[in-house]
């Protein structure tokens, strides 16, 4: 099988990098590599001559010599290679009869450094240890338990720090062994997958070899696992599954380890299918805890500290104490690996350094002050917006934006459903998530078949009475905000939800006002959960919900202009009945959406609601927590880097009554503030307290 990491190892710079030899009277004469490896249809180093099938003669025939103005030639060292050969045997042998000295010289040449000189025991050179590894995979099945001491040293040596040639030869050994000892998979596995996320420039610079960089380290640990899992596939699931997850960063580690581990695994994932998606719904789910973190430390935070980082975050591009130099280092480092993360993990490293030298004066946050709290919250945001940039990214590539009216291929279809099912499963049970939770909003709107599955689900659970009604009240406000914000979805979609709405809202009306005596929000909480989406799309999707040409706007302006109603849909008349009620949602849902509401009802000349409220502001709203929050879960997305994939296909607040026009009503004009940001303030959250009932909360 041949992978586009093999085909990028093979052509690497450090094929043709200097190699200092020492074989057999320790002198170091410098080889320079003419032939580029292979790494192809399982085959591991370059075949020089026809007769390089002769294990003796290619051990070594890689090998050649270059001078000024002439051909290179190949040098066959048949004996030295031999030699290592007879030592590996004879090593073993004494091993099986209890002699150890040479079994342990064997484990020296692996244990040795390469990167500290010793002069009592020198670390053998790269070509006499690949000698040794070609001698130890040709006795391969030797290697059984007894010997697990030698191969534990063969695993922890450096080889992604060498040469093409002799990283050919290791994973062809590693590949040999797990095969014929199923129980070293782990053990390799392992190292495979701990090489996954930073390396230290040490690992990468070995003395009298031209450095490698990250992204030559992480196309031959991808490489190595393609090759053994194209040997043991079934090794993908019970051990590189397990293994992926059990070495996820914390989400507490720094951004660069995040960034590093997520782009490997997605990597991973587009060569071993039979994971994806459980790996996939394992990277969401870390993701979105550290989303949950981040909106439970700021609601921790003092008001004024809080709203400074709010404001932050919503006004990145003009303060931003980031430069736009830093930017475009991060932006290459959610597209590809480079060697900048090492620098930023370096950097991230000493302020660690510098942040245990100040003050270790305790607060209400467990001993943090609030500016290393701060800090910590800085960093939490960007290492969330780069994870979040990554898997737009990935799944850009899986479900590509194409024509309208084209039909998703299966492959398409499958990865939406893929993420469809990580979202039913993961982000819609998580309550307080503030951006996760974007990845289906952007996703449903690649095809309009996708857009109207996710509608028609959320609708089906909306109204599903045998649900329970945690999810019947999250599905209400999930449909609300997508038909609110999605751009792409069409007048006509928009139409039917808000008349399904409006439909089963009459039906509700119909069954149980009789028995309605006053507001209850614990006893009717789904019902004005409903009437609250309605009033929120209204706000959002007015010029949709009439029977105007939308793209009309002289017509709908004329209307506005000689005070006439619009000719709005039949069912959505039901509100009015509603509102005018024994329910009295008005009292019950949160202020900021039935202001905003109301300004807009009345400008549009759809109703008038102010004596209603003014009469329940005279009587008392009732306890707080008896009242609906202000939660829709595609508030607006303000990170700064991920926001490009959202900001295309999403609706931003705009006032039904330009802000320029006068009002003298004395209402009107108080709450017109309000709905100039309504009903958000600079992180998204409701201008009210938000009040929940356990129920809610148990989301």
């Amino acid at each position: 099988m041949i992978s586009v990491a093999q085909s990028q190892l093979d052509s690497q710079p450090s094929s043709k990098m200097t190699m200092k030899h020492n074989i057999e009277n320790g002198s170091s004469t410098p080889f320079h590599s003419k032939k580029r490896v292979r790494f192809a249809s399982g085959e591991f180093g370059a075949k020089a001559t026809k007769n390089e099938s002769d294990p003796e003669d290619s051990d070594a025939s890689f090998i050649t010599s270059t001078t000024t103005n002439t051909s290179s030639k190949k040098i066959k060292v048949t004996r030295p290679m031999r030699n290592v050969k007879d030592f590996v045997r004879n090593a073993l042998d004494e091993r099986a009869n209890g002699k150890m000295a040479g079994y342990e010289k064997l484990r020296r040449k692996f244990q040795a450094s390469p990167e500290v000189f010793d002069e009592q025991s020198p670390a053998p050179s790269s070509q006499e240890l690949q000698m040794t590894i070609k001698a130890l995979t040709s006795v391969v099945s030797r290697l059984d338990t007894k010997c697990e001491s030698l191969v534990e040293d063969i695993i922890a040596t450096n080889w992604v720090g060498r040469d093409n040639m002799f990283v050919s030869a290791y994973v062809k050994l590693l590949a040999n062994l797990v095969s014929a000892h199923a129980h070293y998979m782990g053990s390799v596995t392992k190292m495979l997958v701990q090489n996954l996320g930073s390396i230290s420039k040490v690992r990468m610079n070995l003395p009298g070899y031209e450095p490698v960089n990250k992204n030559t380290v992480y196309d031959r640990v991808h490489f190595a696992l393609q090759y053994i899992l194209d040997l043991v596939p079934t090794a993908s699931t019970s051990t590189l599954y397990p293994l992926l997850v059990q070495c996820y960063p914390h989400q507490k580690d720094n951004k660069v380890e995040h960034i590093l581990y997520v782009d490997n695994c997605l990597r991973i994932i587009d060569y071993v299918p039979s994971i994806r998606h459980k790996l996939l719904t394992v990277i969401i789910s870390h993701v979105i805890k550290i989303d949950i973190e981040i909106q439970g430390d700021l609601e921790d935070l003092d008001d004024s500290v809080g709203e400074q980082l709010e404001a932050e975050i919503m006004q990145v591009d003009v303060e931003d104490d980031v430069s736009e130099d830093e930017d475009s280092d991060d932006d290459e480092e959610a597209t590809e690996t480079t060697d900048k993360p090492e620098a930023e993990e370096q950097d991230a490293e000493e302020e660690s350094e510098d942040d245990d030298e100040e003050s270790d004066a305790e607060d209400d946050f467990g001993g943090e002050t609030p500016e290393k709290r701060l800090k910590r919250l800085r960093e939490s945001v960007d290492k969330l917006d780069n994870l979040l940039d990554l898997l737009f990214g990935y799944y850009a590539k899986h479900i590509p934006e194409t024509e309208a009216d084209k039909i998703p291929t299966r492959e398409v279809t499958e990865s939406y459903e893929n993420l469809q099912s990580t979202f039913w499963q993961t982000i819609f049970p998580t309550y307080q998530s503030r951006y996760t939770q974007f990845l289906m909003f952007w996703a449903a709107q690649r095809f309009p078949h996708f857009s109207d599955h996710f509608s028609a689900l959320m609708v089906q659970r909306m109204i599903d009475g045998q649900a329970p009604q945690h999810t019947r009240i999250t599905s209400t406000a999930y449909i609300a905000s997508y038909i609110a914000r999605a751009k792409t979805v069409k007048a006509s979609d928009v139409k039917s939800v808000v008349n399904l709405m409006c439909r089963w809202l009459g039906d509700y009306m119909n069954l149980r006002e009789a028995e309605c005596k006053f507001p209850d929000a614990n006893r009717y909480r789904w019902f004005y959960q409903v009437v609250q989406a309605v009033m929120y799309i209204f706000c959002y999707r007015w010029r949709d919900l009439h029977f105007l040409d939308e793209e009309d706007e002289e017509s709908i302006e004329l209307h506005l202009a000689n005070s006439r109603s619009l000719p709005w849909i039949p069912d959505l008349h039901v509100l009015k009945r509603v509102i005018g009620s024994r329910f009295n949602p008005l009292k019950v849902c949160s202020q900021a959406v039935v202001d905003t509401f109301a300004d807009t009802a009345f400008h549009l000349q759809f109703m008038t609601c102010w004596s209603i409220i003014e009469e329940n502001k005279r009587n008392g709203l009732g306890p707080e927590e008896y009242m609906l929050d202000c939660y829709f879960p595609f508030d607006p997305y303000t990170l700064k880097k991920s926001r490009r994939w959202i900001d295309p296909v999403y609706i931003v607040w705009q006032p039904a009554k330009p802000e320029d026009e006068d009002d003298s009503d004395e209402n009107s004009s108080d709450d017109e503030d309000d709905a100039a940001e309504w009903p958000y303030k600079v992180d998204g959250e409701a201008e009210v307290d938000e009040g929940d009932s356990s129920e809610t909360h148990s989301m």
